[in-house]
């Protein structure tokens, strides 16, 4: 899934007060990714809630049927795909200091994500691009 897809939130929920809910979470969520506060290697959904104002129940049920993925696969897949555009610029970056900046712990972590995202290492992808 494509990054400027993952900003296009399609809304859940049938009545005018959730869809206006949804559509105020979506706004939230877009400036959120716009000001990338997903590279925050110590984030978590709580965190997530706080800085948008949404009980966390809400917001995981939200990434739930917006996206199909759970927060912690939704927030890896804005870290990969944040990835995937520094790599493809110049100056060209280690592997390590890619995952530290966007917010994984380790380069072996990161690895084994971007993996299971894209189906090739972060470095095979590189040399693929």
């Amino acid at each position: 899934m494509s990054f400027h897809k993952f900003l296009k939130l399609p809304t859940f929920g049938k009545n005018k007060e959730t869809m206006k809910k949804n559509e105020m979470i979506k706004g939230r969520l877009e400036e959120w990714i716009k000001q990338k506060g997903f590279l925050n290697s110590r984030l978590t959904i709580i965190e997530l809630c706080k800085t948008i104002g949404i009980n966390r129940t809400y917001l995981s049920n939200y990434i739930n049927h917006t996206y199909g993925l759970n927060f912690n696969l939704w927030l890896n897949h804005l870290r990969i795909e944040e990835a995937k555009l520094l790599m493809a610029q110049p100056p060209k970056r280690n592997l390590s200091e890619i995952a530290e900046r966007i917010g994984f712990t380790d380069l072996a972590h990161f690895s084994k994500q971007f993996k299971l995202q894209e189906g090739v290492s972060p470095s095979e992808w590189r040399k693929n691009m």
